[in-house]
């Protein structure tokens, strides 16, 4: 059971035309053009507190705010003209002045937009371990699924890793990203588990014998339920199980690096940014530390 989504499709690629921001314009497009019936919005936001800085440095006063925006709003239109000939899509550039996250989610909901693409790094959209920065912000309200672009690399998705833990977040997560992933892909729907620790379960007279039972039994259980939930799907799709033992973020970071995954698609639960600052979770481990790039799904 294929997801079904809106019949024309919009792709919203936040770029602020750094160097790194290129990556994320470049598979929007891809992705835009893989959907077929879809367009891309390329869309810059003007902090208005960035405009006036720039102002501020120059000593001539030809260049005011106004040209600066004319500025970028040429680049911008150059840049989606040149992806509009090269992909054969349509490239609609769009510059906002405004705070970034609340012009970018604005758009999302008025466009009512399918996927948001957003690089990992250029000026402003540095993933770092704290509340406030652009991204996590973006992540926390997009009302759309997010994809943020950690590969200079731009190729077709070849190996998907879709870590599940059975909730209906897990659902959401193999639906909601299905559509931008190739028909060719292999997607590994992955469970793991968490082992309790050996050294403290001696206290309690629990042998290994007994310890890599259980371990057994909860990789069978976990096995059978990503295969009825495959079976659920009804997807033509290449979907594999794989089931491992450990901490959650460890194991899939680990899992990336060794069989070279080009995607990775996590759920956002439905949690405050102050209690994923003081948790931590999967998915912020994940947006800093996994090599491949990472797609965050919503919750329903």
């Amino acid at each position: 059971m294929e997801d079904t989504m809106p019949e024309k499709r919009c792709i919203l690629t936040a770029t602020d035309m750094s160097d790194w921001a290129k990556f994320a314009e470049v598979r929007g497009a891809e992705l835009t053009k893989h959907l077929g019936n879809a367009e891309m919005l390329l869309v810059n936001v003007q902090e208005q507190s960035g405009l006036d800085f720039y102002a501020m440095l120059m000593a001539s006063q030809v260049l005011t705010q106004d040209l600066i925006r004319q500025e970028a709003e040429k680049t911008l239109a150059e840049t989606a003209r040149r992806l509009s000939e090269e992909k054969g899509i349509t490239v609609t550039p769009i510059i906002r002045t405004g705070k970034v996250p609340n012009e970018i989610q604005a758009l999302l909901e008025e466009k009512k937009a399918s996927l948001l693409v957003i690089g990992a790094h250029g000026q402003g959209y540095h993933f770092m371990p704290i509340i406030g920065n652009i991204p996590a912000k973006l992540v926390q309200g997009s009302p759309c699924p997010v994809l943020i672009i950690r590969q200079e690399e731009i190729r077709p998705y070849k190996r998907v890793l879709i870590p599940i833990d059975f909730s209906e977040v897990s659902i959401n997560q193999v639906t909601q990203s299905l559509p931008f992933i190739p028909e060719d892909s292999e997607i590994i729907l992955m469970s793991v588990c968490e082992s309790p620790c050996a050294s403290r379960l001696r206290y309690a007279n629990i042998t290994v014998e007994i310890l890599e039972e259980y371990r057994k039994k909860v990789k069978t259980e976990a096995l059978e339920k990503i295969n009825q939930l495959i079976e659920a799907l009804d997807s033509p799709r290449n979907l594999q199980a794989q089931v491992e033992i450990g901490i959650p973020h460890q194991v899939i970071l680990d899992y990336i690096r060794k069989y070279d995954i080009d995607l990775l698609v996590l759920g956002k639960h439905p949690r405050n940014r102050l209690e994923e600052y003081l948790v931590g979770s999967t998915v912020h481990y994940a947006l800093n530390e996994a090599e491949c790039d990472v797609m965050i799904t919503t919750p329903a």
